[in-house]
């Protein structure tokens, strides 16, 4: 296999290649650090590259040698460092690996090294006063999203064809969209998380280019049987929305890229209908100091005490900003954001009644600035408006813990490429792939 045929082909392609011995494991991990090399100098997605990567195990395993990238927050693996886009964790390293590299390497993946995150996986755009900026390999002048931009980075550059992401208001969603990427937000605890939990709201899958990959992921990730994704078989009611969520103006590339995917479930014999906004954005966004920046707070407190520094002098603007927020949180604003939480729920589940599927915009501008949604101010209303300018989709269905999948679609040119984002009520993962691979 040479390095065109390598970055050409996605994870099932190559996991059966190496099962039929085409190929092993050894020739896909030299291609990908070529690649790598390749490309590092330019989006930075990288932040550590294993000199001395596990043996493969299970190489006629489903994930048979493929490479993939652990992202540098959450899952862990034994003894390897896990420095979340921060100066605060510099140097702190995993006590254990977690079940979802477990599964993974006993699928047969290889872990070949971590990819970049902003700061304690707070930011849509992946940049960090820890380890730089990531650039988005199709437009080097706009981010890949975040917080999973690294990820995004490095598969869209052809280095892995699928790496490790998490997604706890839209971090899987986010840079697929802006990668031209397959992202899939999985149901509440399809897919094991690690230690911690975020309160429930926050997910793991991976970023990916096909959906098909998607599908042998959560086959492997999620317990399965995911593989072999049935086309559908009856008319489907998919409801559409379309108008940004948060009292804004979406793009008009971003809303074309949502027409073409109507129109192309139309034309496969689906019903598509218009509905009004499903959710109350100001209750939505009112929640994120609970139910979000409480668990960058618990994060920060653990690495004091871990590490020994100063939050005050490690940390961005914006963490100690939000933190800051955090501290001032009581248990009846806690208790106040989880009723709001299930209001979200009843309210999503109220809009798709009916519906086998929701169809909207996966983020609502169609690139991303670079030093627009970093951590460099400590302004928290700036920092909300922008988030909520750009992301107004994507949060609902993490309170919700509905599964959530970016699809790309045709956009103007290969540099901007288009995404729509399908959801669906609890555990309807295959429903969603099945639509997905219509698109």
């Amino acid at each position: 296999m040479n390095l065109d045929e390598y970055i050409a082909a996605d994870a099932t392609l190559l996991a059966a290649s190496v099962r039929s011995r085409a190929t092993t494991a050894d020739e896909l991990r030299d291609l990908a650090g070529r690649c790598h090399r390749a490309t590092d100098a330019t989006i930075h997605a990288i932040v550590e590259w294993y000199d001395d990567p596990d043996p493969v195990t299970g190489v006629d395993g489903p994930l048979a040698g493929v490479p993939i990238l652990r992202k540098d927050y959450g899952s862990t693996e034994s003894g390897r460092l896990v420095e979340m886009g921060s100066r605060l964790a510099r140097g702190v390293r995993a006590a254990r690996t977690s079940p979802y590299f477990e599964r993974l390497r006993g699928a047969g993946a290889q872990v070949l090294g971590r990819t970049a995150v902003p700061e304690l996986i707070q930011h849509g755009s992946t940049e960090s006063q820890a380890f730089g900026v990531t650039v988005n390999p199709l437009d080097p002048s706009v981010s890949p999203g975040g917080s999973s931009g690294g990820a995004a980075a490095a598969v869209a550059a052809g280095v892995v064809p699928l790496a490790h992401a998490s997604d706890c208001a839209g971090s899987i969603r986010i840079p697929a969209a802006a990668c031209g990427l397959v992202g899939l937000k999985p149901s509440r605890r399809r897919v094991p998380w690690p230690d911690g939990g975020w309160g429930g709201i926050a997910e793991e899958f991976v970023v990916c280019r096909t959906v098909r990959d998607a599908a042998l992921a959560l086959d492997v990730l999620g317990e399965g049987p995911y593989l072999d994704v049935p086309p559908t078989d009856r008319p489907l009611r998919i409801a559409i929305s379309a108008d940004h969520w948060g009292g804004g103006v979406v793009d008009s590339e971003v809303a074309a890229a949502v027409g073409r995917a109507a129109a192309t479930l139309e034309a496969r014999g689906h019903e598509v209908v218009a509905v009004s906004q499903p959710i109350d954005d100001a209750a939505l966004f009112a929640t994120f100091p609970a139910l979000f920046a409480r668990w960058v707070a618990a994060d920060v407190d653990r690495l004091v005490v871990a590490t020994g520094r100063s939050a005050d002098e490690s940390l961005e603007p914006a963490t100690r900003a939000i933190v800051d927020a955090a501290r001032q949180l009581t248990v009846d604003d806690v208790t106040q954001a989880q009723i709001a939480q299930g209001h979200v729920a009843v309210q999503l589940a109220a809009a798709v009644d009916g519906f086998d599927a929701l169809l909207t915009p996966t983020i609502a501008r169609a690139t991303i600035p670079l030093g627009f949604l970093d951590g460099a101010s400590g302004d928290l209303e700036v920092y909300a408006e922008r988030n909520g300018e750009w992301f107004p989709f994507s949060y609902a269905f993490n309170l919700a813990g509905w599964p959530a999948l970016a699809v790309p679609v045709q956009g103007p040119t290969a540099q901007r490429p288009g995404s729509v984002q399908l959801a669906a009520p609890w555990g309807s993962e295959r429903r969603l792939l099945a639509i997905a691979a219509l698109l």
